[in-house]
């Protein structure tokens, strides 16, 4: 048996491209920037009964933040599946920690089902691993007391309370007068 070292760099550089991909998705969601969500898209990707491409994605996007206050998703487990040198599917399992306007803060578990697809990037002949689709299946949300009401942790002093991040963050500054 003989093995192909050069398929199998190609493939680990793939699944490293792809694991960025997600990474990239949990901090366009992060910093609520729906331009960078867009650029991860292929132009074609599908949104279900929102439709296809940009616009849908945009409409869908855009419904999704408008009341979004924060959102940190930390990916657990993902696994990836080539179908060919251009397509793959991945399942990959997080766990999301949000707040929004209606609903209050809320912690959930989150599987993704994934279809990427290398793409060329719209300026340039260069081709990236993009979403095709990208399916969130909800196992659970719970609610719970907000963090972001918590007085400041002053960290490395206490490690219990909101640290600077959060509190240098615009949104959850007038939150916090709101509720103050």
């Amino acid at each position: 048996m003989t093995f192909d070292h050069e398929n199998a760099v190609k493939e680990l550089q793939a699944k490293d491209e792809i694991r960025d991909l997600v990474f990239s998705y949990c901090e366009a969601i992060r910093n609520r920037d729906i331009e960078s969500l867009v650029a991860l898209y292929t132009p074609d990707a599908a949104f279900g009964s929102m439709g296809t491409g940009e616009e849908a994605l945009r409409s869908m996007a855009e419904a999704t933040m408008r009341e979004l206050e924060f959102a940190v998703i930390l990916v657990t487990n993902h696994r990836i599946t080539f179908l060919n040198e251009r397509e793959a599917n991945g399942e990959v399992w997080a766990r999301c920690y949000a707040q929004n306007k209606t609903e209050g803060y809320y912690e959930q578990i989150i599987k993704y089902t994934d279809q990427y697809e290398l793409s060329k990037h719209q300026n340039s002949n260069k081709e990236n691993w993009k979403f095709k689709h990208r399916r969130h299946h909800l196992w659970f949300g719970q609610s719970k007391d907000s963090p972001l009401t918590l007085p400041p942790a002053n960290w490395p002093k206490g490690n219990i309370g909101l640290g600077r991040e959060p509190l240098s963050d615009a949104v959850i500054q007038n939150l916090r007068e709101q509720s103050g």
